[in-house]
């Protein structure tokens, strides 16, 4: 009886590990964030489970019921998924915590994620990152404002990475010039797909830019550099 916490592709499905296939063949159960996505993946490797549906928003009311559940019918092995790794501003967290709280054992099995993926490539100094996650809907200058405010207070720097929808990236780089200035950010979207892109430069840069492209498609990562180049 364990809960794997699997990390699957967030994009190209050729990059699930040779570990995530033999736990995902050998699991009673697969607990999930989207079926549709899970499918995608179960699909690919020509298998049949059964799903659960977890989605965010009710992550919380339904964590305790399915990890008794885990334990009650002593399946043997429940896998958790999402797009990337689980957990990561995805569901996860509250499932995980009451498994441990029942004696459910709970094992990682790493791979892609969105935020690995993008500051790897970025060329933004990472010795130190604030995650964001995806912003607040409401109040995300004002929020940005706090997380500057509480950066200048620190005796170092760091980078920051932010997830965002792709319908609201352009109001959020107008709040992160007002906030933050004219800084320098890593911008990446679609990562291991087909129209995945990579774009670097200053935040007016990074505008015009998707301003030429019109509608974007494909959540995005920002990295944005606070971090003096080969400082630290």
């Amino acid at each position: 009886m364990v809960l794997f916490v699997v990390a699957t592709p967030i994009g190209n499905l050729k990059d699930l590990s040779e570990r995530a296939k033999e736990v995902i063949k050998e699991a009673d159960l697969v607990v999930c964030e989207s079926r549709e996505r899970a499918l995608k993946i179960l699909n690919f490797l020509g298998l049949k489970k059964r799903l659960i549906y977890m989605p965010a928003p009710r992550e919380k009311d339904l964590a305790r019921k399915i990890a008794e559940e885990i334990k009650n019918e002593n399946l043997k092995a429940v896998l958790l998924v999402s797009a990337g790794t689980p957990g990561l501003s995805d569901p996860g967290s509250f499932l995980v915590r009451e498994c441990r709280e029942i004696g459910v054992p709970v094992i990682p099995v790493p791979g892609p994620s969105a935020l690995s993926s993008a500051v790897s490539v970025s060329g933004i100094p990472l010795q130190r990152v604030l995650f964001l996650g995806f912003l607040p809907k409401k109040g995300r200058k004002n929020f940005l404002s706090k997380v500057k405010d509480a950066l200048d207070k620190l005796p170092f720097s760091l980078s920051v990475v932010i997830f965002e929808s792709p319908h609201r990236i352009s109001e959020t780089l107008n709040d992160i010039q007002d906030v933050f200035g004219d800084i320098n950010l890593f911008l990446a979207r679609e990562m291991t797909k087909v129209h995945e892109e990579y774009i670097f430069g200053n935040v007016d840069f990074v505008k015009r830019m998707i301003e030429k492209k019109g509608k974007l498609k494909g959540e995005v990562t920002l990295v944005l550099e606070l971090t003096k180049f080969g400082a630290d």
